[in-house]
């Protein structure tokens, strides 16, 4: 027997997935995500980013964004790693994310051993006004490691 919706069933779904989703990727969550430190939290953190470890060293990314960014359709961004890229440890991929902008993925860069180094130099598209841009770069034996750049977009945005 074939199921049947309606409009009204429609919308219910549509406004339950419409706020549980965007909640995962909200600023409480990032919030929650930098208080868990215990290893299956989503991703790792700097105890004390003015003095890192060297196991934060070589898997935190480091973020170069301008302070102020007159265009936001062309933000620039630079990550970069000083991850060894061996058979054995390397960086998976690289992922940068604004939690407060329409399109919250800006891109997802992926990588193998070829690639000798794990730097991205790109331009992403930003929404007026303050944002703090997620770089997310994932080990293949350490997890996830996250850091963050604040910027200000001086008019118009994506």
């Amino acid at each position: 027997m074939p199921l049947k919706h309606n409009r009204r069933d429609f919308l219910r779904y549509a406004m339950v997935g419409g706020v549980a989703v965007p909640l995962t990727f909200s600023p409480w969550f990032v919030r929650l995500a930098q208080a868990k430190t215990a290893p299956g939290s989503a991703f790792q953190l700097a105890a004390d980013p003015k003095n890192l470890t060297e196991m934060e060293r070589l898997h935190l990314p480091r973020i170069i964004l301008p302070p102020v960014v007159e265009d936001g359709s062309q933000a620039p961004i630079q990550v970069e790693m000083d991850h060894p890229m061996d058979r054995d440890h390397y960086i998976k991929n690289i992922q940068i994310v604004n939690f407060l902008d329409p399109v919250q993925t800006k891109g997802t860069f992926y990588f193998s051993t070829l690639n000798g180094e794990a730097f991205i130099g790109t331009q992403i598209r930003l929404n007026g006004g303050e944002s703090t841009v997620w770089v997310i770069a994932e080990c293949n034996q350490h997890g996830r490691w996250a850091a963050s750049a604040n910027t200000k977009v001086a008019a118009g945005g994506c």
